[in-house]
């Protein structure tokens, strides 16, 4: 399923050159449960929030809202082919795909109904994830943020390929002054405890070398001060710098793509508790 899934459309988009593949996105969080978490909201309406405070191109929030959307893998780059009838447009090169060649598939037309159902089906999500409930004002919200700004270009243009705008909001600026509020009140937070996940792909020095100590005590900032009591992934091919996080890991999964060995790594990240002024007199030294 993932080795299809593609938020590209027929428009050749700029590429970052660290950017991550979108079958590997949709992997990673699959493995960490973000499908699960979307299921659940659609059964008890208390909504799912995905956090990326690293986002690069975007690629990891947008997999995340074609999750949430139940949009089919590549369904989007086929239908931003249209049928050749004048104007220079070319064919669609899925109009007759391979399988329907196979000697035991129907024949295009069965083809056809099955795009068209899963369409259906994606625009059905895609209605479902930017209504409110009872309990939260979307059913899906999907946060991200980007320091650079060439890099916050690509993702702008990434979700807007995908058509996921309505419900995936992108910040500038460094993630350690990113602020998710609720100093004020618990309701002006952006994220929903026990409903969010976060994820990251921060840089680990195959591409991008500049700034690498500083980028990883940013996230580590970011996490203690905005992920407690929320569950955070964080992908990393080198171990010398996921020490920076000085955070205790939950869980390793194993990935190899290409020539790359990386952990994608849980953690669960309890909140800080306040101490009372009873309890600081009370405490002996």
């Amino acid at each position: 399923r993932n080795n299809q899934r593609s938020q590209n459309t027929n428009i050749q988009a700029p590429i970052h050159r660290a950017a991550m593949k979108e079958s590997l996105a949709a992997g990673l969080l699959l493995e960490a449960g973000w499908d699960k978490l979307v299921n659940a909201a659609r059964c008890d309406g208390l909504g799912a929030v995905l956090v990326d405070p690293m986002t690069g191109s975007g690629t990891l929030p947008t997999e995340a809202a074609l999750i949430a959307c139940d949009m089919a893998p590549g369904l989007l780059r086929i239908a931003s082919w249209r049928d050749s009838g004048g104007g220079g447009r070319r064919n669609n090169p899925h109009r007759c795909p391979p399988c329907v060649r196979w000697k035991d598939f129907g024949d295009v037309e069965t083809w056809d109904e099955l795009v068209a159902k899963a369409m259906q089906r994606a625009k059905s999500g895609m209605k479902w994830a930017r209504s409110s409930s009872e309990s939260v004002q979307n059913n899906v919200k999907i946060l991200c943020n980007e320091k650079n700004p060439r890099a916050v270009s690509l993702a702008k243009t990434s979700i807007r390929n995908a058509g996921v705008n309505a419900i995936v909001s992108l910040g500038e600026g460094d993630c350690s002054d990113w602020d998710l509020g609720g100093e004020d009140s618990a309701d002006d937070r952006d994220i929903l405890e026990g409903r969010t996940m976060f994820v990251c792909n921060p840089p680990w020095g195959l591409r991008l070398t500049e700034d690498i100590d500083e980028s990883w005590v940013s996230l580590r900032e970011f996490l203690r001060r905005e992920a407690g009591g929320c569950e955070s992934w964080v992908l990393s091919g080198n171990k010398d710098l996921t020490k920076i996080l000085r955070m205790k890991k939950s869980r390793t999964v194993v990935v190899k793509t290409a020539d790359e060995d990386l952990r994608w790594l849980q953690y669960h990240i309890f909140q800080k508790r306040e101490v009372s002024s009873e309890q600081l007199s009370c405490k002996t030294y």
